[in-house]
């Protein structure tokens, strides 16, 4: 099973999101494997940002 899916199909479950129809599941597993990387890379950016203020 593609892992990108299956982080889709837990995130889906995870919050209770209705699970998307088949022809939509591509669009779906693209969209929130973005959301999910966008926010990681969020909160490590800003994480870098506040060490840097703090030791600079």
């Amino acid at each position: 099973m593609n892992p990108f899916r299956q982080l889709t199909n837990s995130f889906i479950f995870t919050f209770g999101i209705t699970p998307p129809r088949p022809e939509q599941e591509r669009t779906a597993t693209v969209f929130i494997s973005a959301l999910l990387f966008g926010t990681i890379l969020l909160v490590l950016g800003l994480a870098v940002l506040i060490l840097r203020h703090i030791f600079v």
